[in-house]
């Protein structure tokens, strides 16, 4: 069925159940006839008139077909997005256009050269476009147009449609052709204005949207710029960073290549002076040994002028200890070493001995304590009567406790000269007691680790060592690299011990008294003679001119002066005058220049001596009840 009339040849074909047609009724009021003009237009009237009659006033009403202007031939319009929502609102073809509705085609609707609702008529050939298409703007504002054109059309049919059906049939006295060309032309003119209006609104839609659109991208695009920015200066800043981080590395490294170079030119330069050094002490002590084996051959033919030979020379003395020495070594040692019993007995002795020592204080009590116990340990090693010759566990056990007493000295009375004064007890104490052994053992041990106190000076012997010959003179081992400086205040603890021993008295407490035939028992190496004698080869070349001399001098007489000066009185007194006068002032001594500092000390004492005409008593010498 075609719209707007009936067809009686195609109601047999419709169905029963189809509802009737509505009469045509005419949307347009009635006005006053139009005049009759000789154009297109009345002649269009005068057709339609004479197409109406009353025989077919019940037939629906056929519009004229209204040519509206065609929109300019666009391809077909393709969505920029398929899943966009205004998908229906854009879209003009589908796939179902591919297969055309044969019913529209049969019973066209619309206006002349369009198809309704489905827009405008396909041209037979799609339109090409130069430089390879169109782009995506020139598609959407192509399908934008052929979308609109089509709403309206269909808008207007529908409208048309929906009015003669709704709209009462005119009375017959409107029914003037005049009258309903007017009413048509005022019906496409609104509908015409209405057409723009809503073209008008579409568009400003569209614009809406795309401006909204392009705001989007905008945004995005600033959004992106700014992203790429902060990544940009990001990128840069961690750049510098590495830059940075680069650059201090390799200025550390730098540093630590310098710092490794001079270091190493240092250790060089160092290692060179050492060697330079060593040359040169070596090139010193083989002149000062040469020097001193000339001095001490002279000194040996001035001890002959003087009638000083043989036993009690300072170099017989020498000997006489290191002989002793040497003999524990070989015939003492060795057996203790061989003999279980021995030397489970000498061990018992030895964790004895040495926490005793080290336990001594400037209490007489304390101190008496002591010399009972070790004198009770020592006796129960004498063998017995008849067995004189196991005599090694005493004698290995009287080794111990001197070497107990000269460690004692070289690590305690070196800081502090007072501690002497209790080592002095025991030992007079025990020689007092009877055990006069320990008098020759003591005195090897000392002349061992201190040469000074024979006051004689062991040259190098031809077959001698450097390094021999400065374990004979007490020095240490080159890898435990002492000092002069160090080697004389060790050297200054043990002469504090020698003097402590003799300036100590068997007649008193707490090491006596003991009776006058024990006397004899004090050897003479350890009486107060022995003192005298020590001063006087002590300031007698070559000893007198070595560096320790001043230092081992003033600690002599600061431990035993007082003693002496009660014992001689006024030659000790004259002794003292002398070595201020010419020894210290005058300088006629001929002490080292590198012991000012000692020979300074050495003079302050003997000028408070020469002011008070006194020596203050030492802290110690006394001892404490």
């Amino acid at each position: 069925m075609k719209f707007g009339y009936s067809d009686p040849e195609s109601s047999d074909s419709d169905s029963d159940d189809a509802p009737p047609l509505a009469p045509f009724r005419s949307l347009a009021r009635p006005t006053r006839p139009a005049p009759v003009r000789h154009s297109s237009s009345s002649k269009a009237a005068s057709k339609l008139s004479a197409s109406s009659s009353p025989s077919t006033s019940t037939r629906p009403f056929s519009p004229t077909p209204v040519v509206l202007p065609k929109p300019p031939q666009s391809k077909r319009a393709i969505p920029l997005d398929p899943d966009s929502s205004d998908e229906e609102l854009f879209q003009v073809g589908d796939e179902d256009d591919e297969s055309e509705d044969s019913e529209e085609e049969a019973w066209p609707v619309g206006p002349v050269g369009s198809i309704g609702v489905r827009g405008w008529r396909r041209s037979g050939k799609s339109q090409e476009v130069a430089h390879g298409g169109p782009d995506e703007f020139e598609l959407w504002d192509s399908k934008t147009k052929a979308s609109s054109w089509a709403a309206a059309n269909r808008s207007f049919h529908l409208s048309l449609s929906r009015s003669l059906s709704l709209s009462p049939p005119p009375p017959p006295s409107a029914r003037n052709p005049a009258n309903e060309l007017a009413s048509i032309q005022s019906l496409l003119s609104s509908l015409q204005i209405q057409q723009s209006a809503d073209n008008d609104k579409l568009v400003k839609s569209f614009d809406k949207r795309n401006q909204a659109l392009w705001s989007s991208i905008e945004k995005a695009i600033l959004e992106a710029e700014k992203e790429e920015e902060g990544r940009r200066r990001v990128l840069e800043e961690n750049r510098k960073r590495e830059e940075e981080s680069e650059r201090k590395a390799r200025e550390m490294r730098e540093a630590e290549q310098r710092k490794v170079e001079e270091e190493r030119k240092e250790r060089e330069r160092v290692a060179a002076e050492v060697k330079k050094r060593e040359e040169e002490e070596k090139v010193k002590k083989a002149k000062a040994v040469e020097d001193e084996m000339k001095r001490a051959k002279d000194e040996e033919e001035k001890a002959k002028s003087l009638g000083i030979t043989g036993e009690g020379s300072p170099k017989a003395e020498w000997e006489r200890w290191t002989a002793k020495m040497t003999h524990i070594k070989t015939h003492v040692l060795p057996v203790v070493s061989q003999n279980p019993a021995f030397r489970k007995a000498c061990f018992t002795a030895k964790r004895s001995i040495t926490p005793k020592i080290g336990q001594l204080t400037s209490s007489n009590s304390a101190t008496s304590h002591i010399i009972d116990q070790l004198h009770s340990l020592l006796s129960s090693l004498l063998p017995p009567k008849g067995q004189e010759t196991a005599t090694q566990p005493y004698t290995w056990t009287l080794n111990h406790l001197a070497k107990a007493l000269v460690k004692q000295a070289e690590q305690e009375v070196t800081a502090k000269l007072d501690t002497a004064y209790p080592l002095g007890r025991v030992v007079i104490g025990l020689l007092a007691r009877g055990h006069v052994e320990l008098g020759e053992v003591l005195m090897a041990r000392l002349v061992k680790k201190c040469f000074w106190i024979t006051g004689y000076w062991p040259p190098r012997k031809p077959d001698q060592t450097p390094e021999a010959h400065q374990k004979t003179l007490g020095h240490a081992p080159p890898n435990q690299s002492e000092s002069l400086v160090q080697y004389a205040s060790r050297m200054s603890g043990l002469i504090a011990l020698y003097a402590s021993i003799i300036q100590t008295s068997p007649l008193v407490a707490p090491q006596g008294p003991c009776p006058p035939t024990s006397l004899s028992n004090i050897p003479s190496h350890f009486r107060p003679s022995a003192g005298w004698r020590w001063l006087v080869l002590i300031l007698r070349p070559p000893l007198v001119a070595l560096e320790p001399t001043p230092l081992l001098l003033g600690t002599f007489l600061e431990v035993a002066g007082e003693s002496l000066l009660e014992i001689y009185g006024k030659q000790m007194g004259k002794f003292l005058e002398v070595l201020l006068r010419e020894g210290v002032r005058e300088g006629k001594a001929t002490f080292s220049e590198k012991s000012k500092a000692s020979v300074m000390k050495l003079g302050l004492w003997l000028e408070d001596w020469e002011k008070k005409g006194t020596v203050e008593t030492p802290s110690g010498r006394e001892g404490d009840p």
